[in-house]
């Protein structure tokens, strides 16, 4: 059954990639990226309770992540990865889990007309360039079933 439901994940995203892959071509300069979208009640409306899916740029890596409305995000790959998310001076900032949230790394987010986003930083000696097709409503990867714990945040010990 867990056989099944992984390749049936598999198809999803490879559908999923085959659909927005021509979307979400990117050029090298920032004003490919789209329009800068800095205000934090536009940020959160972007993410909160919504899922983006997409490649990072410099690797092709296909990546899914649902952004919780409690600002926990719920990172598929390979594995489910707990995550939390936040706006901070104008940018999109991460942490996760799998490195008991140490490492926070935040992110420039742009727009484009079509509702296509990307997330850009040159943070850590190096870029990196998420871009995602438009945000879908809700969970559709059910990334919060298949969680620990899901949005809601962890039990104190």
């Amino acid at each position: 059954m867990a056989r099944i439901a992984v390749a049936a994940l598999g198809a999803v995203l490879a559908t999923f990639a085959l659909l927005i892959g021509p979307r979400i071509a990117v050029a090298d300069d920032a004003p490919a990226l789209g329009q800068p979208i800095t205000d934090p009640a536009e940020i959160t409306q972007h993410m909160a309770g919504n899922t983006l899916s997409g490649i990072l740029k410099e690797s092709g890596e296909h990546w899914v992540e649902y952004y919780c409305d409690t600002g926990r995000s719920l990172y598929e790959f390979g594995g489910i990865n707990l995550g939390k998310w936040w706006t901070e001076s104008g940018r999109v900032c991460f942490s996760y889990e799998y490195n008991d949230y140490q490492d926070p790394i935040c992110f420039d987010m742009y727009g484009k007309p079509d509702g296509s986003l990307a997330f850009f930083t040159k943070d850590r000696g190096g870029t990196m360039t998420f871009i995602s097709g438009p945000p879908v409503h809700g969970d559709p990867f059910h990334l919060e079933e298949r969680a620990v714990h899901g949005c809601a945040l962890e039990p104190s010990v």
